[in-house]
């Protein structure tokens, strides 16, 4: 178990979805668990009770599955899904919270407003947008980033971004048209499904309310070189072989009675503020399921990075343990997926090129 899976278990004690942070107060005795402290404040039951689901009520990834008809192709795509979307081996459904996923920022944390030089062409390009040097992009190549103004509505999506001091540099951006909050459209700039980023990203105020209400966000490795559906609004590799579309939405088709079975198979080592973060992304796969948003070398569930998150996902118990072979949280679906679990949703019209 590494050190931070350790602290993890420690504090798993305070129960965050019921607002008890009894759990984090010894955690936060010293100065160096300063960053913990933040942890507290995003996740103190005044903050957490006031956290809003994004996007209008409508966008497609906040409508439960259960008004949805089963795509009449399910069977071929799930198995697809299955057996050619994971790296290393079929079913290897992975959660991510570092990596080719999002920090997300507010603009009430900037230190000032700084002009933006993007690569491609851009409607932020010459412009200025709230950023602070601290802010980290997520690791990878990606070293993608949101920026939120909660103020407004405005949402920023960054890929490629870094900072010297005077100027934001990002390969590629765009400012979301609409007010993030109300909005249910998509994005085009924005990753290979052209859906903006904060898009179905799973934030720690979601698992500390006790409930994920939207679909979730998924890269694959197959995604299909013709055709997409929406809420995809773009065709990303065109030519690329036969696959899954991007905009495919999937579903678990799981009991309450399973989702217990599963949590009581997981290692004993494994906290219960774990086990209870891990019901809660087992329900939202299941009631609202996932959706198909870009391309990667593996398939994985994307959750606020670590970078912005990384003690609030510790305080949630959420943070790195490692049990024998897995490591954890990216494990932590083993055993809940299975082939014969997961199903396709029937989309709206199709994009094709």
């Amino acid at each position: 178990m590494t050190a931070i899976g350790t602290r993890a278990k420690f504090i798993a004690g305070g129960s965050l979805a019921g607002g008890t942070l009894a759990g984090l107060a010894i955690a936060f005795a010293s100065p160096q668990h300063l960053s913990w402290m933040k942890s507290a404040e995003r996740l103190a039951p005044e903050n957490v009770a006031a956290y809003e689901r994004p996007y209008g009520a409508g966008a497609p990834w906040n409508v439960p599955v259960a008004r949805l008809e089963r795509h009449p192709e399910s069977k071929a795509l799930a198995e697809m899904l299955w057996n050619g979307a994971p790296a290393a081996r079929p079913g290897n459904f992975n959660l991510s919270f570092e990596e080719y996923t999002y920090p997300v920022y507010e603009a009430a944390e900037a230190t000032g407003w700084y002009p933006v030089k993007t690569d491609w062409n851009s409607n932020i390009d010459g412009t200025k947008i709230p950023w602070n040097d601290e802010w980290k992009a997520a690791s990878g190549t990606d070293s993608q980033a949101i920026v939120l103004d909660p103020e407004s509505g405005r949402e920023w999506n960054l890929w490629q971004v870094s900072f010297d001091g005077e100027t934001v540099q990002a390969r590629n951006g765009s400012l979301i048209e609409g007010d993030y909050r109300t909005y249910e459209g998509g994005n085009q700039p924005s990753r290979g499904s052209g859906i903006q980023y904060l898009a179905m990203l799973v934030r720690p105020e979601e698992i500390a309310q006790g409930r994920i209400r939207h679909a979730l966000s998924m890269p694959i490795r197959n995604t299909d070189g013709s055709r997409f559906v929406p809420p995809a609004t773009k065709l990303e590799h065109p030519g690329r072989p036969p696959g899954i579309p991007t905009g495919t939405r999937f579903a678990l088709d799981v009991t309450d009675a399973e989702i217990d079975e599963w949590l009581a198979s997981l290692p004993p080592e494994l906290p219960e503020q774990t086990r209870n973060s891990a019901r809660i992304i087992a329900e939202a796969l299941r009631d609202y399921g996932w959706f198909i948003t870009d391309s990667s070398g593996g398939a994985h569930f994307q959750f606020e990075d670590r970078a912005s998150a990384g003690s609030q996902w510790d305080a949630l118990g959420l943070g790195l343990i490692d049990v024998e072979w897995k490591s954890y949280p990216t494990d932590l679906l083993d055993g809940l997926l299975s082939a014969d679990r997961i199903y396709a949703v029937l989309p709206g019209k199709s994009g094709a090129r």
